[in-house]
């Protein structure tokens, strides 16, 4: 099976960094794969870095003859039998490429969209199969009608193995520590993702002032950075934080490849977003056997199950996100009981290469679907 994934945006992310994450996966386990994005964004930069089958491809005007041409001439070369996009630009470019191979439609995100003819068609035409990263996506899609239940799959998120087994965690939780400036008996609440609104670390930042009032001083870690979009955001967190008089609990450690060393050092990971599909920083932390409280929004509670494999709260509700934290710092052998329960889960279906089994899985019955359309590609697939 001969693959291509395909960035149409120049911004870095959690799709960019789960596609990649996938190419680099496929390129150890010997699968032919390539990965088209436009040449001065930081997909391509990053992806070129790791060494992994990079093509230079500008998705801006995905209608135009000449894109679809340049894309077409791609998979002749390749020989791709299967394209995976990820956004509406690469998507509606890959349509034209239809009777040359399989295409699947990835979603990532979990914002609704509104039904429309153009649009239901484009969704149930314009892919053999469509993989959304949680149930409730899929639900949604299906709901409107873009989705045809028989061609669509979730696939969840998942923790690479670095996650599982970080050699000699307690000298790298030290070692941490020692880099961020708190102490061993520290409590350390981090939160991992983008710097930017819908992450809603302003929340969490809140829900510290509130703990602050009831004597409790947590340090808190955010790592992350912010989009060329979210500056005046990123700046009003630190402003946020010297106004309630608890910037000194917290630090910004700007983007970081090792995100397993922080949740390590860590003692509790807390998910404030607003928004979510399904977060892969949740099933990190069930990895590296850290708990989880989380805002109950989108496929958050698929994994993030309430009083089981964490603590779930309403989406922006402050003085919900203060008490659950309190809960949990004041119940350490709780905590650690539901986290050694969600590392269980994570380890039985939850690590990378389970995820891409399914996808690959997925692939073959895309594949399949294409060559038993009423127009098949015109080469036989692999």
């Amino acid at each position: 099976m001969r693959i291509l994934h395909t960035i149409p945006g120049r911004n870095w992310g959690g799709m960019e960094h789960r596609t990649i994450e996938q190419v680099r996966w496929l390129v150890a386990h010997d699968h032919p794969v390539w990965l088209a994005a436009p040449a001065d964004g930081e997909p391509f930069a990053r992806a070129q870095a790791l060494g992994l089958p990079v093509i230079a491809f500008n998705f801006d005007r995905p209608w135009r003859l000449p894109t679809m041409t340049a894309l077409r001439a791609i998979v002749r070369q390749h020989r791709i039998d299967i394209i995976d996009t990820h956004v509406t630009r690469d998507a509606k470019a890959a349509m034209g490429c239809m009777d040359l191979c399989a295409v699947v439609r990835s979603r990532h995100v979990n914002q609704p969209l509104k039904p429309s003819l153009v649009r239901r068609l484009q969704w149930r035409m314009g892919a053999d199969h469509i993989i959304t990263v949680a149930q409730c996506t899929r639900d949604h899609l299906r709901d409107i009608g873009l989705a045809d239940p028989a061609r669509s799959t979730a696939i969840g998120g998942w923790a690479d193995e670095k996650f599982f087994q970080l050699p000699d965690p307690a000298a790298t939780r030290a070692q941490v520590r020692d880099e961020w400036g708190v102490s061993a008996d520290d409590y350390v609440i981090v939160c991992v993702g983008m710097i930017r609104p819908d992450k809603g670390q302003d929340h969490l930042i809140g829900a510290l002032g509130l703990m602050k009032q009831q004597g409790l001083t947590p340090r808190l870690v955010i790592v992350g950075s912010a989009t060329a979009e979210a500056l005046d955001y990123e700046r009003g967190l630190t402003a946020q934080a010297r106004d309630l008089g608890v910037d000194g609990q917290i630090s910004f450690t700007g983007y970081r490849d090792d995100v397993a060393r922080m949740m390590i050092a860590g003692d509790l990971m807390v998910i404030p977003s607003l928004t979510e599909a399904q977060p892969r920083v949740a099933v990190q932390a069930f990895a590296t056997t850290r708990p989880v409280v989380a805002s109950a929004v989108g496929g958050v509670p698929e994994i993030v199950v309430d009083g089981k494999t964490g603590w779930l709260v309403p989406p922006a509700d402050r003085p919900a996100l203060a008490a659950a934290i309190t809960k949990v710092m004041n119940d350490p052998a709780g905590a650690a009981a539901m986290a050694t329960g969600a590392r269980a889960l994570a380890e039985n279906s939850m690590r990378f290469d389970h995820r891409m089994a399914e996808t690959l899985a997925t692939y073959q019955t895309a594949i399949s679907r294409a060559k038993a359309r009423l127009i098949p590609p015109f080469r036989g697939l692999a």
